[in-house]
């Protein structure tokens, strides 16, 4: 039974289990783990546990890791087995890490969904203000017309479903099902 997992979060601790029946930890294998990304290299402890083994990091040591964006950091997890002059790969794959949810600060949200926010906000003030433009001395005040901040809401609306879609695959879950309309008519 292997619990590997596909994403980490930096400050967490980090415990699983893995075996393989042709590598036991019972017959002098020893199992070693490592989380490679930009800028990240992480050590994970290994020791044995029946015929398997128990992988761990401390909260300290991935607290230590430099998540520089709120998506997270791609990485890849690596485990090898040794056994005298014997090393093989014996796992290899994608792993998310994470942000520090204690050292997150600012808006998380992309570019998308801030846009759109601030679009929509724009369209909540113009329900009362008719006037497309304006001239004060020599100062002149312009607002984008409403059917460009629709066209433009509706383009952002998209892009941020997509931002919203790619976070949730990027956190091991699946995207949001898109919902198909059909007309059906009688021939």
């Amino acid at each position: 039974m292997n619990e590997v997992p596909t994403r980490i979060v930096a400050g967490d601790s980090v415990s699983f289990r893995w075996e393989d029946g042709a590598y036991p930890a019972t017959s002098g294998w020893s199992s070693a783990w490592r989380l490679v990304g930009a800028g990240i290299a992480l050590t994970l402890s290994s020791a044995a546990e029946d015929v398997g083994f128990r992988v761990t990091a401390t909260a300290v040591a991935t607290a230590a890791l430099a998540v520089s964006s709120a998506r997270g950091v791609p990485c890849s997890l690596f485990g090898t087995v040794a056994s005298g002059a014997t090393r093989t790969t014996v796992y290899q794959a994608p792993c998310l890490l994470l942000p520090n949810p204690a050292s997150i600060t600012g808006d998380q949200r992309g570019h998308a969904t801030t846009t759109l926010a601030a679009i929509d906000a724009l369209l909540e003030g113009r329900a009362t203000k008719d006037q497309q433009s304006y001239r004060i001395g020599d100062r002149e005040l312009a607002r984008i017309p409403v059917p460009e901040l629709l066209a433009l809401r509706d383009y952002y609306k998209a892009e941020a479903r997509r931002e919203a879609d790619a976070a949730l695959i990027g956190s091991g879950q699946p995207a949001r099902p898109r919902r198909v309309f059909a007309r059906m008519a009688r021939g």
